[in-house]
């Protein structure tokens, strides 16, 4: 009885190991799959060693209090043999241990023991299923690990096999691809050598019929020869009667080459004669030249007194300028405006208008103008500063001399007295020339004891107020400049930067400098359009050491913002209070024209009305050769601002301001 309890009691001790299933899985040549392990978990029968100790502890108590139920100790071994069976099973299933089955048998009473005897053998019993239980838990360790590194190896090999099969795939598509383009090549090379084959036939047929050719041709030769011999013996005969022919032919040559010598003679003489009269030819180009360099001098002549007629006539002298079409505003027909230019000195121009009824019936009407010159769009910048050029030496003769642009937006103002953003020699405007020529004559003039300084400046009146182009632009508002005009009739602006101009390269980083800071805008009629009026000043002072001279003169010029139509140009918010002011700045400069062509004696002329005819006052009231270049577009869609531009510059003509004076140092 006490070995069936004592074995029940052991088996249940034993820790119920966790049950490993391994499933295989068959691979092919494309891969293979790792083995799936099953873990069944490991339940350890620690609570249950710990309720029969506590249950040993609590009988120990009991049986103390009451001996009489010590004799007979309970002991559940059917739940235990069945629970211990099921486990040793389980663990024998594992491990592959043996372990000896007890049978059932009916308990019999055993005799009593002592209660400590029990609880020794019970602990034991508990130590020894300790030890049972590390070793088990060694073994399933062991066991884990040689799982782990069979799996490892599973999947090593399943990798490896993979990478053999793609291999396997690459290397047999590579060897299929060798293999069609083997096949082609092959294909190719056996029509090549059908080709070549046929051809080589060809060519055997073709020397084969060569061949019999040459043989009938050789034939054919030998009759020739035949009956070449018997012509040479007929040509033999022949010769020995040409012979006393020859003997006639040379009495014929020698006469011959006597009338050759005789024309030898008269071809030297000709030759002569003609020696002769290029000689009269050259001379006669170097008259013509010599007329050409007078022809040049008196139109030279004819256009310095006719700047001298101009001056004393006392008028404002105004060249109108055509600017010439893009490439864009050409291709599209009917865009042109008719324009006609004629005169003795290309000073006249005619524009005709075509209008159409409502009935359908067109009628044209032209417009005749008449300037000091007109300049058509082929014009140079270069043809336009020699007709002017008169002008710029004045200023250094010592005479205050304005020269200005008007005209509407993107009439080439701008281009006109500056030239393009990047300009070359061909293209640069009448600022840069007119500074290049001061320099080039100041030069000049120092042979004969004359040193000239040349002082610029350059402003622009910007919605009535005036700003210092060559300043900092932050300043702009900031800073107040006064017109100012002095008794001696020059005219200054406070606060202005001055640049001594030394050299043509300062004047292009002025112009560069100003261009930037210069008010432009976009509008409908202009993308780059300027929306201030713009002064560039140059005075030049000049001393003479040997002979006590000085010369003190001002060349003003002078590009104004194009006049536009609020309703064609579409400007709104600032770009619209700057046109505001620049159309009535523009209608101040027309009131003092107007003023002025009425030429009334003691008559008010409206010169503080803006900045602009302020500034322009000495240039138009009086001391001061004037000139203006009046700029109309070609377009048709002009045509109404080109007509009021000419006939503001007719009555510009048409003024009178007196002959000027040279300033007083």
């Amino acid at each position: 009885m006490k070995s069936v309890v004592e074995s029940n009691r052991k088996s249940s001790l034993i820790p119920k190991p966790t049950t490993t299933t391994v499933t295989k899985h068959d691979t092919n040549l494309k891969g293979t799959t790792a083995p799936t392990i099953k873990k069944v978990p490991l339940s350890i029968t620690n609570n249950n060693i710990r309720k029969s100790t506590t249950m040993l502890s609590s009988k120990r108590k009991n049986n103390e209090k009451d001996p009489a139920r010590s004799i007979r100790p309970r002991v559940d071994t059917g739940l235990r043999r069945s629970s211990s069976s099921s486990t040793s099973t389980a663990s024998n299933k594992a491990t592959n241990k043996k372990t000896t089955i007890v049978s059932k048998k009916p308990l019999s009473r055993a005799p009593p023991k002592d209660l400590r005897t029990k609880i020794s053998d019970m602990e034991d019993a508990r130590h020894a299923n300790e030890a049972k239980i590390a070793e088990l838990s060694k073994d399933w360790k062991e066991l884990e690990d040689t799982v782990a590194n069979k799996e490892t190896e599973s999947r090593e090999v399943s990798q490896r096999l993979v990478e053999l099969q793609t291999m396997r795939e690459v290397e047999e598509r590579t060897h299929g691809d060798e293999m069609e383009i083997l096949k082609s090549q092959h294909l190719q090379q056996n029509r090549t050598l059908e080709e070549i084959n046929t051809n080589l036939l060809g060519k055997l047929t073709d020397m084969q019929n060569e061949a019999s050719t040459m043989k009938q041709r050789t034939q054919n030769a030998s009759k020739q020869h035949q009956i070449a011999q018997s012509e040479n013996i007929a040509l033999q005969e022949t010769i020995s009667r040409t012979s006393a022919s020859f003997i006639e032919l040379e009495a014929e040559l020698m006469s011959t080459k006597s009338q050759h010598e005789m024309t030898d003679k008269k071809l030297t003489e000709r030759q002569h004669y003609i020696d002769e009269l290029k000689q009269e030819i050259q001379g006669t180009n170097a008259e013509l030249k010599e007329l050409e360099t007078q022809l040049l001098g008196g139109e030279k002549m004819r256009r310095k007194l006719h700047n001298t007629i101009q001056e004393l006539k006392g008028n404002i002298r105004v060249f109108c300028r055509v600017r010439p079409p893009l490439e864009s505003e050409k291709s599209r027909e009917g865009n042109l405006a008719q324009i006609r230019y004629y005169g003795e000195d290309g000073e006249k121009l005619e524009l005709t208008e075509t209008h159409c009824s409502t009935l359908g019936k067109k009628t044209t009407k032209s417009h005749p103008f008449s300037f000091d010159k007109v300049f058509a769009p082929e014009t140079t910048q270069e043809e336009c500063f020699e007709e002017i050029s008169q002008l710029v030496q004045s200023a250094l003769d010592g005479y205050n001399v304005c020269i200005f642009a008007y005209g509407q937006t993107g009439s080439g103002k701008t281009y006109t007295m500056q030239g393009p953003s990047g300009p070359t020699s061909q293209s640069s405007g009448m600022i840069p020339r007119a500074v290049q020529q001061i320099y080039e004559v100041t030069q000049k003039l120092s042979e004969r004891g004359w040193t000239y300084t040349m002082e610029g400046q350059f402003l622009e009146i910007y919605n009535e107020t005036v700003h210092d182009l060559l300043g900092d632009t932050s300043n702009y508002g900031k800073v107040k400049h006064d017109i100012r005009h002095e008794k001696n009739g020059k005219t200054t602006v406070t606060d202005m930067t001055t640049v001594i101009l030394d050299s043509p390269s300062k004047v292009n980083m002025m112009l560069r400098k100003a261009s930037q800071n210069r008010a432009t805008g976009a509008t409908n009629l202009n993308e780059r359009s300027s929306r201030s009026h713009s002064v560039f000043m140059l005075r030049l002072t000049g001393n003479n050491a040997t002979t006590n001279e000085r010369s003190s003169g001002v060349l003003n010029l002078i590009d104004l913002a194009g006049s536009e139509r609020l309703a064609l140009s579409g400007s709104t918010g600032d770009r619209l209070r700057e046109t505001q002011a620049i159309n009535k700045s523009l209608s101040c400069l027309g009131d003092v024209i107007h003023a002025l062509a009425n030429n009334k004696e003691g008559g008010h002329v409206p010169f503080r009305n803006s900045k602009l005819t302020y500034l322009l006052q000495n240039s138009l009231g009086g001391n001061s050769k004037t000139l203006m270049f009046v700029n109309i577009s070609p377009l048709s869609e002009h045509f109404g601002e080109t007509i009021c531009s000419l006939r503001f510059a007719t009555k510009v003509n048409s003024c009178r301001i007196g002959t000027a004076k040279k300033l007083r140092v």
